[in-house]
């Protein structure tokens, strides 16, 4: 499948090479955000269908991801050749400059050769992912980032001792974001006054609303776990003690795990699984909240779908600043509260998570998008 891929995208971009075409927007995201139940990127999904609607032109390109399990787009364009067409690039031109600068003269070179008579108009990018590249392809292209996850003060790819990254500010990146809460700690927090244009708050159609009955509750436990490559093999064992002791500690709930999209095996689960009380999980994550009518994880993004289902998470302890987000940066209702505490005030707790997560994530607005848009 990845030479499939592969082949694909030389052949795909070698033939708009000699075709003439304009579009609005170029979609572009790493393939393991297709989490959906049809391998949909849920993220761009509502997004492509409003282009639809609007008869706004796009091309929608994946980036491959070595390290995911999940599987390719059905509908997006395989952009595997380009990708690592760019590493070797990158590798060959040393480092006499910045990164940014480096990307923008490939995006140049590319341009010279595959996109001449491709133009566009704005770039939407997840995970800030090929912003220089793009940015070296068309400087006159407006440059967003959408949210796909946390975004707060000490997030170096956007904040950093209040300073804005340099890939954000240098490619003069505007931030397409799920919430007010999300615009107002980057302003707060920010010295540069960048965040106060270059945000815009559009909501998002990820996450849906739902009301739990009190028959409902029950003592199953949802783990977000977040053993990945991103964090070293000491936070990772960090993490993995943490969850260890709470399933000694707690024998009366049954927790359910359930990996991380990019988990490759960092940690060996069976440890966690010859406790009589857990198991492992999978599937879609709403049949998962079904399921398990409590949360717990240590930062996991989760927290906030979980919490606009009216269910509580609870967290792991970590002595990391960085795992600490939801405690630091989110204020979290009840960040220290423990399994027990919740389930015996489930009613309550459920109540205010709902009302702090309605700040972070709002519904998709579409007339914002559009708006947000150059040539909109």
């Amino acid at each position: 499948m990845r030479v499939y891929n592969f082949i694909y995208s030389v052949f795909y971009f070698v033939k708009q090479a000699f075709t003439k075409k304009h579009y609005q927007i170029i979609f572009y995201t790493p393939h393991h955000f297709n989490r959906g139940g049809n391998d949909e990127n849920l993220f761009l999904k509502e997004l492509l269908e409003i282009c639809k609607q609007q008869r706004i032109s796009y091309l929608y390109l994946e980036e491959p991801d070595l390290y995911s399990n999940q599987r390719r787009s059905r509908v997006a364009i395989p952009f595997d050749f380009f990708y690592y067409l760019v590493i070797l690039l990158r590798k060959s031109m040393g480092s006499k400059i910045s990164y940014i600068e480096t990307d923008k003269k490939i995006g140049g070179f590319v341009k010279n050769i595959f996109f001449r008579r491709i133009t566009f108009d704005n770039y939407i990018a997840i995970s800030q992912s090929m912003l220089s590249f793009f940015s070296g392809i068309s400087c006159d292209a407006r440059k967003f980032d959408l949210q796909h996850g946390t975004i707060h003060a000490r997030k170096e790819s956007y904040l950093s001792d209040g300073l804005v990254s340099s890939n954000l500010k240098e490619n003069d990146t505007y931030l397409l974001l799920s919430g007010v809460a999300y615009k107002e700690l980057l302003t707060k927090n920010e010295k540069e006054n960048y965040f106060q244009d270059h945000a815009e708050v559009i909501g998002t159609s990820m996450f849906s609303e739902y009301n739990v009955k009190p028959s409902e509750v029950n003592k199953n436990v949802l783990v977000s776990l977040q053993f990945t490559h991103d964090h070293s093999e000491s936070e990772n064992q960090q993490i993995a003690l943490s969850l260890e002791k709470l399933l000694k500690k707690e024998p009366t709930f049954h927790f359910y795990l359930r990996n991380h999209p990019r988990f490759n095996n960092e940690i060996d689960l069976d440890r966690f699984l010859s406790f009589p009380n857990t198991s492992v999980i999978s599937g879609v994550l709403q049949e998962n909240f079904s399921t398990c009518r409590l949360h717990l994880t240590t930062y996991s993004t989760t927290v906030f779908e979980a919490a606009l289902q009216g269910i509580p998470t609870c967290f792991l302890y970590s002595d990391s600043p960085k795992m600490n987000i939801f405690d630091l940066q989110y204020n979290y209702p009840f960040y220290k509260a423990s399994l027990t505490e919740i389930f015996s005030n489930y009613s309550n707790f459920s109540l205010q998570v709902k009302d702090w997560a309605n700040k972070f994530y709002q519904p998709l607005n579409k007339d914002s998008f559009l708006k947000a848009l150059k040539n909109g």
